[in-house]
């Protein structure tokens, strides 16, 4: 019996309670030395004493918006103040905090109450969070009891990807299947379109695309995940197409027959480009005929025999002739090129006969 009696303050603790102490308990009060007794009937207590502990309790949660705050708490009996249980919590979210504290109940029992706030993140989906209670015993072993809630998130898709079966790198004619996977809540009302880098249209619908594939399926998938809440589009992967032997042997052959073609097609080119050149040129030259050849060798002949004309000039002035030289005509001579005509000029009643000269070494003709 602890308190004091005159402030009321009536109490009674039991220690190492058993199972055989659940029972029907009245309080009594009895004064000396009159002999007064009283016992209260109608105020027992009835005690029933557990294997374990009443698990703690742990308010439920409806589905939370990803990125809203959520407040969980828990509570747990304290039938012994001074040796009250403590909480702690399992799985705990990142951005966890969480605070601790001995509060009194409306019914006068006492209670440990334990509150954790934290914003939801779609890791946090389904995750279970527990609440443990650890009552202290005078044995050796404390009694543990716990209450567990499942949090549900509601998200858009996240980690958005594709896997390809077989593989990534395949021969013509195998199937290829190209599945999407994506995290979402809810997951029910999920949408998938896939993509081919450098189509604009949407190249087929469904969490999965099978087919069978050709050289013209090799390049790079992507696949979009939508919800009511958002949506997701994955990384892009590569699907390798590997080419057969016959088709290794035919393709580098066709490459070399185009090449070929395109390589006699480039020379017939230029031999044309070149003949018509050549034909320009020929049709700039003059057309010698065998009488110009005849004139060109006379003229040659003329210049390398340096031919020289002879010319008269007339003068005023009479020259002297001697008496005993008989009848002599008396000329200038200039030589120049040849002319083909004798000029004949007469001045002063005398007559000038002119004469080629083909040399100077040569006999001058004289009338």
């Amino acid at each position: 019996m602890v308190g004091n009696l005159s402030r009321r303050e009536c109490t009674t603790v039991f220690y190492n309670v058993t199972s055989k102490h659940s029972d029907v308990y009245y309080f009594r009060l009895q004064m000396e030395p009159n002999i007064f007794r009283f016992t209260f009937v109608n105020d027992s207590v009835n005690i029933n004493v557990l294997d374990v502990p009443k698990p703690p309790q742990l308010n439920d949660l409806p589905e939370v918006m990803e990125g809203t705050a959520v407040n969980l708490t828990c509570s747990a009996e304290a039938p012994c103040p001074k040796q009250p249980p403590t909480l702690s919590w399992t799985n705990i979210p990142k951005s966890a905090n969480i605070t601790t504290q001995l509060q009194e109940k409306p019914n006068k029992t006492d209670s440990v109450f334990s509150s954790m706030t934290f914003n939801a993140s779609y890791m946090d989906h389904k995750m279970n969070i527990s609440c443990t209670a650890t009552y202290p015993r005078n044995i050796s072993n404390n009694t543990t009891v716990h209450s567990t809630v499942m949090l549900r998130v509601l998200f858009s898709p996240k980690e958005t990807h594709i896997l390809i079966e077989p593989n990534a790198s395949v021969s013509v004619g195998t199937n290829v299947t190209l599945t999407c996977q994506s995290k979402a809540n809810p997951s029910n009302d999920l949408n998938y379109t896939w993509y081919k880098r450098g189509e604009q249209e949407p190249l087929a619908f469904g969490k999965q695309m099978t087919f069978n594939v050709s050289k013209t399926n090799g390049g790079w998938y992507s696949c979009m995940a939508k919800n009511k809440h958002g949506s997701q589009t994955s990384e892009a992967i590569q699907l390798i197409v590997k080419v057969g032997s016959s088709e290794s042997f035919i393709v580098p052959l066709i490459v070399g027959g185009v090449g070929g073609v395109f390589a006699f097609l480039l020379l017939c080119l230029l031999v044309t480009i070149f003949i018509r050149k050549q034909r320009t040129q020929a049709s700039n030259v003059p057309v010698v005929t065998e009488a110009d050849f005849s004139d060109q060798d006379e003229k040659n002949h003329k210049e390398t025999n340096a031919t020289y004309t002879n010319s008269a000039f007339v003068t005023s002035e009479k020259p002297e002739i001697p008496k005993d030289e008989g009848d002599i005509h008396y000329g200038e001579i200039n030589f120049t090129p040849v002319q083909t005509e004798t000029i004949t000029e007469k001045s002063s009643g005398q007559e000038t006969v002119y004469a080629e000269v083909c040399n100077p070494g040569m006999k001058i003709n004289q009338d």
